[in-house]
């Protein structure tokens, strides 16, 4: 079973015991439900205090310890099979704590992107990661069941080809929009250890301001310069917040501010202006004097 295909822990932890099963015999012959403990009930040896394998799975340790597993020293020839596949058990563990880290650290740097990015496996079927703005664009689109299947025709045809870094893109007219759709091949040791698909997502607008000239433009400072753009690319306040890493309640005040400094009433009125390239800066509002 490819750390690929695993999916989650509890997967690779059911595959685990059912192997461990078929060697060993004996276990739950439908299952407890409770694959560590079977496993460590299978696997169990003279000198193991209980508990062993839930404090190997637990991931909080994952980096302070040495060997996953307890270490084993002058097992009898009998227990040779065991010992054996506890050994196993230990490089399933060590592997899929490396694969948890690297999911959680592209995660990460996939968030910092403003496209769209997927990562499937060497045959374009199986999805191993996302960032948020993939997950953004195929919740905010009307026909995102088509989506999702022009996008996986996409990722299947760039893994069939054999070819790495060859990319193939199109656009696509659907309920939501435009998108930009490209998808190519990458080697192996540079997105996963095993060959890859990089899938690129991108919904077209007409061109919009860049945050630099909506500040020299419109003297907008901070933050609203990038709330403007989101919000006139229709995300909600919610998804804006999440972007940029505010509150609602910040990201609706930098909005209001937005609206009042531009002379606008509305989010479309917003789009619109940005859309027409602005017009003529408006005029600051005259301030009465307070006595």
């Amino acid at each position: 079973m490819s750390p690929l295909e695993w999916g989650s822990r509890d997967a690779w932890l059911e595959e685990s015991l059912r192997r461990v099963r078929e060697v060993c015999g004996g276990g739950c012959p439908h299952g407890s439900g409770d694959a560590p403990a079977e496993l460590e009930a299978l696997l169990q040896l003279p000198d193991d205090e209980p508990g062993w394998l839930p404090a190997a799975l637990d991931p909080a340790g994952a980096e302070g310890r040495s060997s996953p597993l307890p270490v084993v020293t002058g097992a009898p020839e009998v227990l040779l099979p065991v010992v054996s596949l506890r050994c196993a058990l230990a490089a399933g563990l060590r592997t899929l704590d490396r694969l948890q880290a690297w999911r959680s650290t592209l995660g990460q740097a996939f968030d910092e992107v403003d496209t769209g990015m997927a990562i499937f496996g060497d045959d374009g079927l199986r999805e191993v990661a996302r960032n948020a703005r993939w997950r953004e664009l195929l919740e905010g689109e009307p026909e995102r069941d088509r989506l999702v299947e022009l996008i996986a025709r996409q990722a299947r045809q760039s893994g069939a080809s054999g070819e790495c870094l060859r990319e193939e893109d199109r656009e696509l007219a659907l309920a939501g929009g435009t998108y930009r759709l490209a998808a190519s091949r990458a080697a192996a040791g540079t997105l996963l250890p095993e060959a890859a698909v990089l899938v690129l997502l991108d919904r077209l607008n007409p061109a919009l301001p860049t945050t630099q000239e909506l500040r020299i433009a419109f003297g907008l400072r901070g933050r609203e310069p990038q709330v403007a753009l989101l919000a006139a690319e229709g995300l909600s306040n919610a998804a804006i917040a999440e972007r940029l890493r505010l509150s609602a309640h910040t990201v609706r005040h930098y909005l209001e501010r937005v609206l009042d400094r531009l002379g606008l009433h509305s989010r479309t009125a917003l789009a619109l202006h940005l859309m027409a390239g602005g017009g003529e800066r408006p005029q600051a509002p005259e301030r009465r004097a307070h006595p």
